[in-house]
């Protein structure tokens, strides 16, 4: 944390950490199919995106973390929590809204040697299990909610294959008991903390790469209704897809850590 009386001396600026998702290069759009994802290729389009992250902060080259102070807008961002949403309610992803979000906006102070992002893929704890017909925006909404855990989708990623296949990844605390009016306890909360290297705020943006992400997954053998029931990974404890998908969004360790050149989450 930065004294008071030293942001007084150094200023303050406005950043906007941006955002996209992306296959190989090309945007991720609601109205695009794109050819050879997975093992061992298939056709594939989107039917959701979004996100929500939290505790967003810079990273200076000294490795110090500055907290981004997030614009309270009352739609998007609310404390420390951002909402993120990559879909546009078109063509293939008919079910979602037409606005888009992309980027988490505040104030930080005027430093000149940030390097780096760090952000947490989750909803805060103490808010996470609370019932979503009383949130606030960006935590109103019903589409990232799971009823029987009492809790935020984190991330929200529904796909189509060529096989006209569904696959969903949805990261979420896993293992909880309990109700918001008493309390909910989760064995497993599977918030992922991102850091990235090399991020200059106004040059660089955070990328989310569905391709990277799903490099060996194979759409069409995936969910055989006996040791895999459905189709992707939802944060199921011994799910077997789970295992090649977390450590893409900081869970359970891996070489496929986010920051690497071919990462799901990386800078460009």
């Amino acid at each position: 944390m930065v004294p008071s009386l030293l942001l007084a001396c150094i200023g303050e600026r406005e950043v906007s950490v941006q955002f996209a998702a992306q296959v190989r290069g090309e945007p991720l759009r609601c109205d695009a199919s794109y050819e050879k994802v997975g093992a061992p290729g298939t056709s594939l389009q989107l039917l959701d995106f979004k996100a929500y992250v939290h505790d967003v902060s810079l990273v200076r080259k000294g490795g110090g973390r500055v907290p981004l102070l997030l614009a309270q807008d009352g739609r998007w961002q609310r404390k420390t929590v951002a909402k993120l949403d990559f879909e546009d309610g078109t063509g293939t992803c008919n079910t979602g809204s037409p606005e888009v979000h992309t980027e988490v906006t505040g104030i930080v102070p005027d430093f000149d040697d940030y390097t780096g992002v760090e952000f947490t893929l989750g909803v805060p704890r103490e808010i996470n299990h609370r019932n979503v017909e009383w949130a606030d925006p960006p935590l109103d909404d019903p589409s990232m909610w799971w009823s029987w855990t009492y809790g935020y989708r984190y991330l929200r990623l529904d796909v189509r294959s060529g096989g006209n296949r569904a696959y969903g990844f949805h990261v979420r605390a896993d293992g909880c008991t309990g109700t918001p009016d008493v309390g909910v306890d989760c064995s497993a909360e599977n918030q992922g903390t991102i850091f990235l290297k090399g991020f200059e705020p106004g040059r660089n943006r955070v990328v989310f790469d569905v391709a990277a992400l799903f490099a060996h997954t194979d759409f069409e053998s995936s969910g055989d209704g006996l040791t895999d029931p459905v189709p992707g990974c939802f944060s199921n404890a011994g799910d077997p897809e789970c295992a090649a998908l977390f450590p893409q969004v900081g869970l359970g360790g891996g070489a496929t850590a986010p920051g690497g050149a071919d990462a799901f989450i990386r800078v460009e």
